[in-house]
């Protein structure tokens, strides 16, 4: 039975390892990358059909393609479809013949971690309609709703108290070796709750991806079928995941409460629940931002650390603040009952220390993937809302200190936890809305570059406000004593995207009065892009420096 018991373990075990190191194919937001014909392209001839190019795979369901002229009648097929081998592309066909004028391509698409995109982009079909104002191409992304936003907060709080509750007494707790005493009333009606808040949340986030990806309100589900779309989608395959786990979850949670007293059995089981708790938190890698980056691994490594970091860290202060004082199996002399708690404080100071600095690196490792410049981090929500979630950790972290420095003088620690545990509490909920929000790539603002040269002149590019379309190029050359160079025939710009083989194009900058070299052209697709800077002086030496620039969508 026992040889049993180690199997068993050992088989979660490898099923976690095997879900990370095999994950399913996710990306994350996609964003439009190239279209065919391009925004405020004139075309002569009426094109069969509209090509739209992204940066991701998309999901294979809840996509469109609409055409509209200017009097907003249709005039596409209403066929969109995801090319064979081709999960970046999607397509659609269109009447054939137009007439000459303005038209509106619409569309809309689900990126790999189900988040909605959608779109507009004008066209024109010959050059009749040029005195008609052209409407600009824009895209929106999606916005947490208040739904979402206490959906997924009730998970990341049912999921770190109870993986809290259970670190506490497995690690923490050295009145209770290796868990082998059935825990307190109140540690058990936590415990219990945690697992209800897991399961509704979990449960509740297929129906509530239903009503972002489908776009559809609450009450449109009952009479909507979007059940067979759904299962279409990469988010089916880890919510089916979640739901076993958290099915397996409840059982091992209640073996471990029905086990006779003092059977070292019983903390297997607490361990297997714990573990059944990292592999959800794992499963939440797999449909967020993580995945967005080339390094995969890497990055839902991090990201899983650092949720699992944050729910332990925050549960654990529940454990601290609620359930210690209260231990049935403290001592009973007051003087050892004292010395006891300020042994478990000074062991969760030590616990606590590994958290937060799992929890920073893998913070700092996420922001500097998700926040290209510093004007993305001040001037688009997702740089604000990790802006407030860094100070309210920085509270946090002070009143860490204050605790463990009273812990390691055998001083209580007082309600100074609770207020720690409140601030994180809120924490969780800026996590929540972290995870869903389009990360700050969308905007890196305006580029401002400089490199010096051999011979000691300094190339300054500024690039303004570096988003597809139209943008302004402006170059200044110093030499090294800091003063404009005078003697500039011609610079040349040339552009290349790092993201797509496409073929190069050329901005000439001519000789400008007073050693100015600005021009305005468009830029066709976000993403990365090397731009060359070859500079010809009057005496024709030339100079050549590049950059590597993130253009935004926004």
């Amino acid at each position: 039975m026992y040889n049993f018991k180690k199997l068993l373990g050992l088989s979660l075990i490898l099923s976690l390892v095997c879900m990370f190191l095999f994950p399913p194919s996710i990306y994350a937001h996609a964003y439009l990358q190239q279209s065919s014909p391009a925004a405020n392209e004139t075309v002569i001839d009426s094109p069969s059909k509209i090509t739209l190019q992204f940066n991701e795979s998309i999901q294979p369901a809840f996509h469109s393609i609409s055409v509209s002229n200017s009097a907003g009648e249709r005039v596409d097929l209403d066929d969109s479809y995801i090319p064979d081998n081709q999960p970046k592309t999607l397509e659609g066909n269109v009447r054939p013949n137009l007439p000459e004028g303005i038209y509106i391509i619409g569309w809309k698409i689900i990126s790999g971690d189900g988040h909605p995109l959608e779109g507009n982009i004008p066209f024109q079909i010959g050059a009749g309609s040029s005195s008609i104002n052209v409407p600009s191409a824009n895209t929106t992304g999606y916005s947490p709703g208040l739904d979402l936003i206490v959906i997924r907060w009730l998970l990341y709080l049912s999921m770190a108290f109870l993986m809290g509750i259970l670190s506490f007494y497995l690690f923490m707790y050295p009145s209770n070796p290796q868990g082998k005493y059935p825990l307190p009333q109140r540690s058990r009606r936590i415990l219990w709750i945690s697992y209800g808040g897991i399961a509704v949340s979990i449960l509740l986030s297929l129906p509530l991806q239903a009503t972002i990806e489908a776009r559809l309100q609450w009450s449109e589900l009952w009479t909507t079928p979007w059940l067979n779309q759904m299962m279409q989608t990469n988010f089916s395959s880890i919510w089916l995941t979640q739901v076993v786990m958290v099915v397996i979850l409840g059982g091992f949670m209640y073996i471990a409460n029905r086990t006779p007293e003092r059977s070292y059995s019983r903390s297997m089981y607490q361990y297997t629940a714990l573990l059944l708790g990292l592999g959800i938190l794992l499963s939440k890698s797999f449909i967020g931002h993580a995945a967005a980056s080339e390094l995969k691994g890497l990055s839902i490594t991090m990201n899983f650390l650092h949720l699992s970091a944050s729910c332990i860290w925050i549960g654990s202060l529940l454990a601290l603040a609620a359930v210690l004082p209260g231990e049935a199996s403290l001592p009973s002399s007051p003087e050892d009952r004292k010395r006891m708690i300020f042994r478990v404080i000074r062991t969760f100071s030590y616990w606590g220390t590994g958290l937060v600095t799992i929890l920073i690196l893998s913070g700092m490792y996420a922001s500097l993937k998700h926040v290209p410049t510093m004007h993305s981090l001040f001037n688009t929500l997702y740089g604000q809302v990790l802006l407030i979630k860094c100070g309210l950790v920085l509270i946090m972290l002070g009143f860490a200190a204050f605790n463990m420095l009273r812990g390691r003088h055998n001083k209580p620690i007082g309600r100074t936890v609770w207020i720690e545990l409140s601030v994180g509490v809120i924490t969780l909920v800026l996590a929540a809305l972290l995870s869903n929000l389009p990360t700050a790539i969308s905007s890196p603002g305006p580029v401002n570059l400089s490199n010096t040269l051999a011979n000691g002149e300094k190339v300054s590019l500024q690039v303004s406000p570096n988003v597809i379309g139209n943008n302004q190029f402006e170059i200044h050359v110093q030499d090294a004593n800091q003063k404009e160079v005078l003697n500039i025939q011609q610079i040349k710009l040339t552009l290349t995207s790092l993201d797509m083989d496409m073929n190069k194009y050329e901005i000439l900058i001519p000789y400008q009065p007073n050693a100015m070299f600005i021009a305005e052209d468009i830029i066709s697709m976000a993403g990365r892009w090397n731009i060359q800077v070859h500079i010809l002086t009057e005496s024709l030496d030339t100079w050549d420096t590049e950059f590597n620039i993130r253009v935004g969508t926004e």
